[in-house]
């Protein structure tokens, strides 16, 4: 996914206010709305066919032109700027509208259709966007939760690890609805997984449904809006304080302890690495990646070989080091310049799982000025010898190596590193709820609720975090 600490030595704790009402499956229509998931988009053409239940053809004004029969494959592609559509290969008049809409002939029956060799239930919305076309699936909103809770907790979590996913995952959609705009969410992780009716047919999918109904309609509030409902696959113990990680310092999304995130390291493989991993570049592996990165972000910058990594782990408004020990800014120096990561997208500059790391070279030494005061060194070049008659000098002259003493003897260090060894904690942003810590609490015997509570509400005596039954608020 998506896909955004407390001073003083004091704890705060504060009440979390629950309502419920009847959770199971057929337990009326608590008013949820439809989801539009976008699938694609920058196509050329768009293929379907119906698997299960009746479909029509519909234009943007609902006006029908089709009905489908199963199994007949359709296509829609952009023609010289219309929309063209196309039964089992043959042409049809062209679609002025600039939509069609795949659309069940019964909303309450089971309609699957297929799309890219993927099944999915609901409609799917062909639109002329941009100049290509996009493919967006609309569907019941805990319809499409069956297809999110299972790819993004795992179908093996406990019970209440995926309710606290259902409600959560609930809560972040229909925080996104937005009817003037194309499609709400995507269908990966730059806002949530969805796996659309396949989910419902591996091992584990009934654990999932049984999660999302038990829940049914259930979202989280502040003060009377639906919350930034955040969430990450590990936090690496601890999460962190949204100002430092994005920018807007919300009252719910604090930093808090953590500690069932270690509950990957019981899985081995990439559960575990999730928890904690090592990152291992050399200087021509970091140089390619920064350069990479300003190519992304459009940056003009020459700052030429990169020669030190300098990073902070600053608070947002200045008072300390972050809640999690975070970083909040990497500082790149090269020969001829320099340039800034700040929170988050420090990830994307060298492919870190997250900003819960630390950074050492091998040229890193730890150096005590004249006052007494002890910092680290990446850079050797600005170090110098300080003589009683010539001055400061720099170490070793032009030589790229200088020997340094400690406590275990001396060791040759390069002035400029060869190698950086990256060791850091968690997978993803570390805000709001951890998928990983959520599966942890679930297996010690912690209900959904109280993960709710942990992540959600920690740090806080207002009472002003309510879940209860959407209504369309």
């Amino acid at each position: 996914m998506i896909r955004k600490a407390l001073g003083g030595g004091a704890i705060l704790f504060f009440l979390l206010t629950f309502i419920f009402f009847p959770s199971a499956a057929g337990a009326g229509d608590p008013g949820l709305p439809a989801v539009r998931v976008l699938l694609d988009k920058g196509l050329s053409r768009v293929g379907f066919e119906a698997v299960q239940g009746g479909y029509r053809l519909v234009d943007a004004q609902g006006k029908e032109f089709a009905r489908p029969g199963p199994g007949e494959t359709w296509e829609v592609r952009l023609e010289e700027g219309q929309l063209k559509l196309y039964k089992e290969g043959q042409p049809l008049p062209p679609i002025r509208a600039g939509m069609v809409e795949f659309r069940p002939a019964d909303d309450k029956a089971l309609n699957v259709f297929r799309y890219q060799g993927k099944r999915y239930r609901g409609s799917l919305r062909v639109l002329y966007d941009e100049g290509s076309l996009a493919a967006v699936n609309t569907l019941d909103l805990e319809e499409y939760l069956y297809g999110v809770v299972g790819a993004e907790m795992g179908t093996d979590a406990g019970q209440e690890a995926l309710k606290a996913q259902a409600v959560v995952s609930r809560t972040y959609a229909l925080s996104r609805i937005r009817p003037e705009a194309p499609y709400d969410v995507t269908d990966d992780t730059s806002t949530q997984l969805y796996q659309g009716y396949e989910a419902e047919l591996v091992p584990g999918a009934a654990k999932v449904k049984e999660a999302v109904d038990a829940t049914r309609g259930q979202v989280i509030f502040y003060e009377g809006k639906l919350i930034e409902a955040y969430f990450h696959s590990n936090a690496g113990g601890h999460t962190e304080d949204s100002e430092n990680v994005w920018s807007a310092a919300l009252p719910y999304l604090r930093g808090v302890p953590s500690p069932e995130d270690e509950y990957a390291l019981q899985y081995g493989g990439w559960p575990a690495d999730t928890y904690r991993w090592t990152l291992i570049l050399t200087r021509e592996e970091v140089q390619r990646r920064v350069e990479a990165w300003l190519q992304r972000t459009g940056q003009k910058t020459d700052i030429g070989p990169v020669r030190d990594l300098i990073v902070t782990r600053q608070r947002a408004d200045g008072t300390g080091p972050t809640v999690s020990g975070r970083a909040t800014r990497l500082d790149i120096v090269g020969e001829r310049g320099e340039v800034s990561a700040f929170r988050n997208a420090i990830r994307s500059v060298l492919g870190l799982r997250s900003t819960l790391f630390t950074l050492e070279a091998d040229s890193t030494v730890a150096v005590v000025d004249g006052r007494g005061n002890r910092r680290q060194v990446n850079y050797g070049g600005e170090l110098v010898a300080v003589g009683a008659v010539a001055g400061p000098v720099a170490v070793n002259g032009a030589a790229e190596e200088y020997v340094v003493a400690g406590r275990d003897g001396s060791r040759t260090v390069p002035k400029v590193f060869r190698q950086v060894i990256i060791q850091g904690r968690g997978n993803g942003h570390g805000v709001g709820l951890s998928q990983w810590g959520a599966r942890g609490m679930a297996a010690k015997g912690d209900s959904y609720r109280e993960i709710i509570e942990h992540y959600y509400n920690q740090g806080r005596r207002d009472g002003k975090l309510v879940i209860a039954p959407f209504t369309g608020r």
